[in-house]
């Protein structure tokens, strides 16, 4: 199984440590979110999660760095989750930071997770979500391949109201298509 994979834009790796990793969720989550709100990880918490695998367990939560490939600079992480057993599908989502925006890093991101996913587990699917009023976030899935399936009304509370959640996914037969395919490089 690959854990370097690189596209045009962006490499995923996984975290040289948990000091990396939990500096950059420190960076992401240490602002408030316009659309989350504040999104705190206890410090203890982030260094037993990483520990058991570095990040890239594949029963569990995992993250890989997202790292740009013109100046070898953390720009982000993006997480997922294998399947659960006796599932055929998986999910990602995709943290960059505020000054790497625009860039296309989070798509690309996101297409080469799709690759790493279908590519090593029996999926059939791989979903994510966001904030329905995160409509930055709701064009990065749909700019990656995926497509809207449906919305969770009143799903999160932030700035005094509820806001909804949308689902979006893509399918294997979807993925295949994927011009990034033909750009994807694994390994070192």
């Amino acid at each position: 199984m690959h854990t370097i994979w690189s596209g045009e834009r962006v490499r995923l790796r996984p975290f040289k440590d948990e000091k990396e990793y939990s500096g950059l969720v420190d960076c992401l989550h240490g602002v408030p979110n316009d659309f989350w709100g504040a999104w705190w990880d206890p410090r203890p918490r982030l260094a037993k999660d990483f520990e058991p695998a570095g990040m890239l367990d594949p029963v569990k939560y995992s993250a890989f760095a997202v790292e740009r490939l013109d100046t070898g600079e953390l720009v982000g992480y993006e997480e997922h989750g294998g399947p659960d057993p006796g599932t055929i599908r998986a999910w990602v989502g995709t943290f960059i930071l505020p000054e790497h925006w625009h860039n296309g890093f989070g798509v690309e991101a996101k297409q080469l997770c799709y690759c790493y996913l279908f590519e090593n587990y029996p999926v059939s699917m791989v979903w994510s979500s966001t904030l329905a009023n995160h409509k930055r976030a709701a064009r990065g899935l749909y700019e990656s391949g995926m497509h809207f399936i449906g919305r969770t009304q009143a799903y999160h509370f932030t700035d005094g109201k509820y806001h909804d959640q949308v689902h979006y996914l893509i399918t294997r037969e979807e993925w295949e298509r994927l011009p990034v395919r033909q750009v994807l490089r694994r390994g070192s």
